[in-house]
C-alpha cells in the first residue's frame, strides 16, 4: 500500500510507493511526534524536503533577483508581479521580458547626466 500525501485545501492527493522500511520508519517517527506532543522538529525537517525537491521554476526567487526586479519595476513605472516574488520561473519570464528596456532607460539616464555635467 502506498504513501498517500493529501492536501485537502486544494483537494488533490497523490500516492508515493514507498518500502515497507522506509513506510515502517515514518510510522515510528509519526508515532514519536504524537508521544511527545510536539511534531515541530519533524514537521521543519519534512517542509524543508519537500520544499528543496520542487522544481527549479517553482523555488522561490533569489534575493538578487527580487532587488534588480524591484529596480527594474521603479524605474520604468511598472508592476512587479506577485507570482514573480514567489517563483524562482516567473520572475526568470519578468526579468527576461523587462531587463533590456531597464538596460536601456539606464543608458539613457546616464547620458542625459552626462550632458547635464558638460
Amino acid at each position: 500500500m502506498p504513501l498517500r500525501l493529501v492536501d485537502d485545501d486544494l483537494d488533490l492527493s497523490l500516492d508515493i510507493a514507498m518500502s515497507w522500511n522506509s513506510r515502517e520508519a515514518l510510522g515510528i517517527q509519526l508515532e514519536r511526534c504524537l508521544s511527545t506532543g510536539t511534531n515541530a522538529p519533524f514537521e521543519w525537517r519534512l517542509i524543508t524536503s519537500l520544499a528543496s525537491i520542487l522544481d527549479d521554476d517553482l523555488q522561490p526567487p533569489t534575493k538578487s533577483q527580487v532587488s534588480y526586479a524591484l529596480s527594474i519595476a521603479k524605474a520604468l513605472a511598472i508592476s512587479l508581479p506577485g507570482e514573480a516574488l514567489k517563483y524562482k520561473g516567473t520572475m526568470k519570464q519578468f526579468l527576461n521580458r523587462h531587463a533590456p528596456m531597464f538596460h536601456e532607460h539606464q543608458q539613457k539616464h546616464s547620458m542625459r547626466a552626462q550632458v547635464k555635467q558638460s
